[in-house]
């Protein structure tokens, strides 16, 4: 029987030994650019081949991180690393977009080609998209069931995260850290707004995914690699989850499933901001709203005579974290007593007093260990080496990238009722109304949510065909996938992250909305520039299944961010519409004559200033009170 594979993250060299040296099958790691984590260290391309070198003389696989979202400008470097990886005899590489697949495998015999979780596929239906694909890692936000539903329909091999951060947002449609600070999550670049408060509390910092007593159940829904998140980590976090790991899947094949609970807890001290089992359990206690940092292990709480009953064992010289209502302190334990009588040591369940300052109810946490938990290294079955046939490489064959212009100009408009639909149509705007509303007409266009379950992409397809509705705005590439070859007019959502020509060409069969993290100089660019490009509206920062939200949160800033619930999960909104007013006339000088708009309210007012602008008649706006978006900058 082959053993399901443990992947572990390797930021440095130094998280790199450690997973190699306790037990990993396999590690990822990135090189400086095109990668989601550029925060990390990294490698240099010049040390790629040491690094894989040293994983298959030790049996461990090594894939490479390209997840991020690549720009025109940056094919030539991205296909240029990629050739520099294969010829260092890289497992595999881990990518984001769909049109890279078929070049890749085209170009690169013998490389793996891993889809990133960052490409969001959300139900069985992407699977025409996807096909040749030797493994997708699967969304934090499916169930078991969703995953045994996909490994057994798809026979695609599937990777899921086991352990680490969990993002607020489905993964690949996330705009909040872009337009808030320029700093791309889709750009490798996510400066975690997610984990600061709004409405006076950390609603939005997710716990940390821990899967380690759920190993039979993960292993028996059939996926093939289990993931630990952390190329951010510290080695004690990577040796931690690489033992307890390591030894928890060992001992299911053993016939003896267990979790060493020494170790497990040596992985909670080396990080966590409180373990849940996420979605794949459908726990619905999901968020930490306390504060958005590692506790350490639960001490317990103090009394009024500073006693505290012990949750875990403590030493004098221990380190701790003291949770006050308002702040977190931290200390290092000098004095504890027991029964009166002063000690250094302490076993869990004994009632002790602590000599620090703090009020009663106050929980303590421990953050370090004074002698810390140092096991002898775990024993576990090596993997034998791994031998690469010396790689040759020719030269990239590409497809050639046509130049297009818009073949006609067009005004397009997602509204969020009948009456502003009817509104829409009267002036002679294309208006997309979501499909399964109740009141939904086909006379209109129909709006197809960004994320499905499988019945809800037959439910969609059934709709379309029983109403015969001609033009359909796209959110869930599963639906794409059945109707891209069926002569409706079909246009993109722009969560589909359309980046550059490669993905204009691969979509050929309908017309996206171009990403709005591109800046006009970059739209500009373009070869093909038959695409819409978001115009007005308020951008979606979020799409997250997490269903406790309120109607709004405010920031520390005091703006205000609308939530709003789309079909069934939830979208956080910016706090100002985009307006993008006489900026369009530039698009036009350059060939791209397609708008859209998203708007839930004055849709005939501003339409019509819009179709004003574009007649050049004078027109008088507040521009301070929107937002140009990336329309100067683009992200970095």
């Amino acid at each position: 029987m082959q053993k399901i594979e443990l992947l572990l993250p390797a930021g440095n060299w130094d998280c790199l030994k450690a997973a190699v040296e306790n037990g990993a099958d396999a590690i990822y790691f990135g090189v400086q650019n095109f990668n989601a984590r550029k925060k990390a260290n990294n490698f240099s391309l010049e040390e790629v081949k040491k690094v894989v070198d040293y994983c298959h003389k030790n049996g461990v696989k090594a894939y490479c991180t390209l997840n991020t979202l690549v720009k025109n400008k940056e094919l030539t470097e991205f296909w240029g690393t990629v050739k520099e990886l294969y010829l260092a005899a890289v497992d595999a590489v881990i990518i984001q977009h769909f049109s890279f697949i078929s070049i890749l495998k085209q170009n690169f015999p013998g490389l793996e080609i891993h889809l990133s979780t960052q490409a969001a596929v959300s139900n069985t239906y992407f699977y025409d998209l996807i096909k040749e694909v030797d493994r997708v890692i699967l969304p934090r936000e499916f169930s078991q069931k969703e995953i045994k539903n996909f490994v057994e329909k798809t026979k695609i091999p599937a990777e899921i995260f086991v352990q680490g951060a969990l993002c607020f947002s489905y993964s690949g449609k996330c705009l909040f850290s872009s337009f808030l600070g320029g700093r791309s999550g889709n750009r490798g670049l996510c400066a975690q707004p997610c984990r600061k408060k709004y409405s006076g509390s950390h609603l939005l910092s997710m716990k940390e995914l821990c899967l380690i007593e759920k190993i039979p159940q993960v292993i028996e829904s059939g996926v093939l690699s289990l993931k630990v998140e952390g190329r951010l980590r510290t080695p004690k976090y990577v040796t931690s989850a690489a033992r307890a790991y390591r030894l928890a899947i060992d001992s299911y094949y053993s016939g003896r499933f267990g979790v060493n609970y020494p170790y497990y807890k040596d992985l909670k001290l080396a990080f966590n901001r409180e373990f849940t089992e996420g979605y794949f359990a459908e726990d619905k206690n999901l968020v930490s709203p306390e504060k958005p940092i590692a506790r350490g292990l639960f001490l317990g709480t103090l009394d009024a005579d500073n006693f505290i009953k012990l949750e875990e064992d403590l030493s004098v010289g221990d380190g701790l974290g003291i949770w006050f209502r308002n702040k977190v302190d931290g200390a290092v334990l000098k004095k504890m007593d027991k029964a009166g009588i002063s000690i250094n040591y302490a076993k869990a369940g004994d009632v002790v007093k602590l000599h620090i300052k703090a009020t009663p109810g106050t929980s303590v946490y421990k953050t370090s260990a004074k002698k810390e938990f140092t096991p002898k290294a775990i024993r576990f079955e090596k993997n034998d080496p791994i031998f690469t046939p010396k790689r040759d490489y020719k030269n990239l064959i590409i497809p050639e990238i046509p130049v297009v212009r818009s073949k006609k100009e067009e005004q397009l408009v997602k509204v969020y009722s009948i009456a502003d639909a009817e509104k829409a149509q009267d002036i002679g705007v294309k208006a997309f109304y979501n499909i399964f509303a109740k009141d939904y007409d086909p006379k209109f266009g129909a709006y197809v949510p960004r994320i499905l379950a499988d019945f809800e992409v037959e439910r969609a397809i059934k709709l379309i065909n029983e109403l015969k509705v001609k033009d359909i705005l796209i959110g869930d590439l599963g639906v794409y996938a059945l109707l891209k070859n069926s002569g409706l007019n079909l246009y993109l959502d722009y969560s589909a992250n359309v980046f550059n020509d490669y993905d204009l060409l691969f979509f050929e069969n309908a017309i996206p909305i171009i990403s709005p993290e591109l800046s006009f100089k970059e739209l500009s660019e373009f070869r093909n520039r038959n695409f819409a490009v978001l115009t007005h509206g308020r951008i979606i920062f979020m799409n997250t299944k997490y269903d406790k939200l309120p109607n709004e949160l405010k920031d520390e800033k005091n703006y205000v961010f609308p939530v709003r619930r789309e079909h069934t999960y939830y979208q956080i909104l910016n706090s100002v519409e985009l307006g993008l007013f006489q900026k369009i006339l530039a698009l036009k000088e350059v060939g791209i004559k397609k708008f859209f708009f998203d708007l839930d309210s004055k849709v005939p007012e501003t339409l019509l200033l819009y179709q004003d602008i574009l007649a050049k008649k004078s027109v008088k706006v507040e521009k301070s009170k929107y937002t140009k978006g990336h329309w100067e900058e683009g992200v970095l």
